[in-house]
């Protein structure tokens, strides 16, 4: 006796559920042939699940799509959601705007040319004002502060006595300048020659906005004394058979002692010069900008020299620019 083959629970299940869908496409795919040869939107098949629609009421549905098909103002109107009438007046009120209609068009006649009538006779100009003389350049202004050294000559006097060699007075000076010219406040004076990426910043009106608060300036301070042949005396001293601190802490050349009458010059000029007059000659505008220099300047020389020699004497050269000396009247 065969054996009958015996399928198991799951895989008779499976053919079940797939016999059913085929069924349920045949059903369905009758429904949309009925309707139009076309298949269903995606929209309208997903508007039909959420109203409940069941295939067999599709083709029930006035269709006023292209070509007899289905859309979704039919489904609303088969609902009751919009008016019936609804699509039809929509789909009549396109294909009349569809349609261009020229059959209305009509010549404009020109308008008819007025009579020229005389000029009248234009009046007598005034005579023109005198022309305002060119503003003048603005004024310089001088600005002087004095600022006493002494500080700077227990320096010079620690360094002679340690090392055996006299720095210049001018190495400090325009050491501290040099200081003094960084972030100062803006200059009021506009450049002569602007470049265009300022020009354009101008005309747009950004240049406000990016202005920066501080810039760098470029004084050299005048000194005078009441005593002037003791200050010249002093740099005459100072200049001979003189060597750089940087190239004695560098181990570049050997230390020479100072003479003792630019030693004595020191001692005397204590006592001799009670303070130095530092000036600068700047725009008027500009007042308030020297002023700062000097006020900077001062800090440095009068509160902390030694950090103009001792700090930067072991830096390279490069890493200090070109300055003009410190004039001294």
């Amino acid at each position: 006796m065969a054996h009958a083959s015996r399928v198991p629970c799951w895989a008779s299940r499976c053919r079940l559920n797939s016999y059913r869908s085929i069924r349920s496409f045949q059903s369905f795919s009758a429904a949309q042939s009925q309707i139009s040869s076309y298949p269903l939107y995606p929209s309208v098949s997903q508007l039909l699940h959420e109203k409940g629609i069941p295939d067999s009421e599709i083709s029930k549905i006035p269709a006023s799509g292209p070509k007899g098909r289905l859309l979704k103002g039919d489904v609303l109107a088969y609902t009751g959601a919009i008016p019936a009438e609804y699509t039809s007046n929509l789909s009549a009120h396109i294909s009349k705007l569809a349609h261009l209609d020229l059959s209305n068009i009509k010549i404009k006649q020109a308008p008819a040319q007025r009579e020229a009538k005389p000029a009248p006779e234009a009046p007598e100009a005034p005579e023109a004002p005198a022309e305002k003389p060119a503003a003048a350049p603005p004024k310089d202004a001088r600005v002087t502060l004095p600022i006493n050294l002494d500080a700077v000559h227990k320096v010079q006097k620690r360094i002679q006595k340690a090392l055996k060699i006299m720095v210049h007075t001018e190495t400090f000076i325009t050491r501290a300048a040099n200081i003094a010219n960084e972030d100062l406040p803006p200059s009021a004076v506009k450049p002569r020659a602007q470049s265009a990426d300022e020009l354009f910043d101008e005309i747009v009106g950004i240049g406000q906005a990016t202005k920066p608060s501080t810039s760098r300036g470029n004084y050299v301070p005048e000194i005078s004394t009441r005593d002037d042949d003791i200050m010249s005396s002093l740099l005459e001293n100072e200049k001979e058979g003189e060597e750089d601190i940087i190239d004695v802490l560098s181990g570049k050349s050997e230390s020479s002692p100072v003479s003792r009458n630019a030693s004595s010059l020191y001692d005397s000029l204590d006592h001799d010069i009670d303070a130095f007059y530092f000036s600068v000659e700047v725009p008027a505008v500009d007042r308030r900008r020297g002023e700062a220099f000097l006020e900077r300047l001062r800090d440095v020389l009068e509160n902390n020299p030694g950090s103009l020699i001792f700090e930067t004497s072991s830096l390279p050269r490069e890493r200090y620019p070109a300055q003009k000396e410190a004039s001294f009247i």
